[in-house]
């Protein structure tokens, strides 16, 4: 009876979506660098899949390299749902889930120290992931199509010294951010571990 196995797959449990720590630039070994390697741990402990691996082109970050790259970890990790992923993004890891996002579904999406543009600086500039005047624009509606808007959750510090405040609310202002948007007191550019992180995640792992 088709209609006992499509009652049979709807009952079937969804797995624990995989989350993927995307890093700053810089970072050659992803596992002793900043958080990342920490909240891995952290995750893996309670049974949360998670995925902190050393990107390529770490130095650069390039887009065209990124992108391409986190899809293929996206797929492996899942492959019956590549869309079953939590993205972790920090600094140019940030910049890259956006863009990632625009093209793919994800289950939900952590922005931590994001920026909106270049700042003037011609070695982010080369990375391929800030809007030029009318060009590369942020397609916040595709991203929103692809993560809904109570998935997003974003991070940012009252005193990071490369990112000013401006930029990380051009970013919450563009995805309709507002509870998920969180602005933390003294955490620079988030280089250290905070419990906040991993409550989101389990918010993100919680919900549908």
């Amino acid at each position: 009876d088709p209609s006992c196995r499509q009652q049979a797959s709807k009952n079937m449990k969804v797995p624990t979506p995989t989350v993927i720590i995307c890093p700053g630039n810089g970072c050659s070994n992803i596992r002793q660098s900043n958080w990342y390697g920490i909240i891995h741990d952290k995750l893996i402990e309670k049974n949360i899949p998670c995925i902190c691996k050393d990107f390529p082109d770490p130095l650069h970050a390039r887009r065209d390299r990124w992108v391409p790259f986190m899809r293929s970890v996206a797929e492996e990790a899942s492959p019956d749902d590549p869309s079953n992923v939590i993205l972790v993004g920090h600094s140019s890891g940030a910049q890259a889930t956006l863009r990632y996002t625009e093209l793919y579904p994800i289950h939900g999406a952590v922005l931590v120290s994001a920026t909106y543009s270049d700042l003037g600086d011609a070695h982010e500039r080369m990375s391929g992931y800030y809007p030029q005047g009318d060009t590369n624009p942020y397609l916040f509606q595709d991203m929103l199509t692809n993560c809904k808007r109570e998935h997003w959750y974003q991070f940012h510090s009252d005193d990071d010294p490369f990112i000013p405040l401006y930029e990380a609310e051009k970013i919450r202002d563009g995805l309709g951010l507002t509870s998920t948007y969180n602005m933390l007191t003294r955490r620079s550019h988030f280089f250290d571990y905070f419990d906040e992180l991993e409550t989101v995640i389990d918010v993100l792992i919680a919900e549908e």
